[in-house]
């Protein structure tokens, strides 16, 4: 069995507390409700992206990241205070858009398949008609 890569354990780290980070940010802001839904970070340990996903509408997806690009120092200040490095990689924020897509395609799939029919006498044979 083979252990995980250090690069992927400081890469889980940053995901949870950027988290706690941003969600107690955004509460003290009023702002949009953010979801960090992965992080991954390069073998040298020297850069971070950090993918985030929004409830709400393109006006909270917009809100949200302006909050996030505005306070990436912020952000990057509190994850040294809490991660064992002697240097915290440089952060970036990406916005996940597996969720929209994968709503997509759940949509597409559900135009495509026929519904089943909803009367239960119909479907039930036990009935005398």
């Amino acid at each position: 069995m083979r252990a995980f890569k250090r690069s992927q354990r400081i890469a889980d780290q940053i995901q949870r507390d950027a988290a706690e980070i941003i969600a107690a940010m955004m509460q003290d802001r009023a702002g949009p409700m953010v979801t960090v839904s992965a992080a991954e970070v390069t073998d040298d340990l020297r850069y971070a992206r950090i993918f985030y996903t929004v409830l709400g509408d393109s006006d909270s997806l917009e809100r949200a990241k302006r909050i996030l690009d505005r306070s990436t120092g912020f952000i990057q200040s509190e994850l040294a205070h809490r991660l064992p490095l002697r240097r915290v990689p440089e952060i970036s924020f990406h916005y996940d858009e597996a969720l929209v897509k994968g709503m997509r395609v759940i949509s597409l799939i559900d135009s495509v398949v026929p519904k089943p029919e909803e009367d239960d006498e119909a479907a039930d044979p036990t009935t005398d008609n």
